[in-house]
């Protein structure tokens, strides 16, 4: 089994961009791309970097990353 990271960092989205249209837009490049793969699983994670103890992030000081991981064999 393999894995390929995705990955969508919100801040340099364009304005109005929808972070699931790029995520998915990175996956269906990558699937159209190898037509023999199966998909064996999926994990999505958030990360807030650097992280804020007790408190919202501060969107000024704070990068919002989103991973998919994507497991698949070929």
């Amino acid at each position: 089994m393999k894995a390929k990271v995705f990955e969508v960092m919100l801040h340099k989205l364009p304005s109005g961009a929808s972070p699931a249209s790029a995520l998915e837009e990175q996956l269906n490049e990558f699937l159209a791309q190898r037509p023999n793969v199966q998909v064996m699983a999926t994990h999505l994670n958030t990360i807030v970097a650097p992280a804020e103890p007790n408190a919202l992030p501060d969107s000024t000081a704070s990068a919002i990353i989103i991973f998919c991981t994507l497991f698949y064999t070929s």
